[in-house]
């Protein structure tokens, strides 16, 4: 394998983990989300895009449990999954793109 084709293979290998990982956490969020309830789940949102009050937020803080946390945690990981998959996209069509391929050729 050349070292020009690294490149497209690793971020193309990365593209496909960040797919299966953003799959994988969907479906948790959805499992979870349902068995948490609409409300539940809603409340969780509020926290989660910081629009509560600091009140209602500590309010939040003391009545949350495992699944509420664990919710939350998906969220996280979704964002920094999402984030990543949209940074390796764009590296991998900058790397196809006809530009890139001549100035690298030059």
């Amino acid at each position: 394998m050349s070292a020009e084709q690294f490149p497209p293979q690793f971020l193309r290998e990365m593209i496909e983990q960040l797919d299966a990982s953003i799959q994988e956490l969907t479906r948790k969020e959805k499992g979870l989300a349902a068995s948490l309830g609409s409300g539940r789940v809603a409340e969780l949102r509020e926290y989660w895009d910081q629009v509560l009050s600091p009140e209602e937020e500590w309010e939040l803080k003391q009545s949350m449990d495992f699944r509420d946390r664990e919710l939350l945690w998906i969220w996280s990981r979704l964002r920094r999954a999402r984030t990543s998959r949209a940074n390796a996209g764009e590296a991998y069509m900058r790397h196809l793109s006809p530009v890139a391929r001549i100035n690298h050729k030059s």
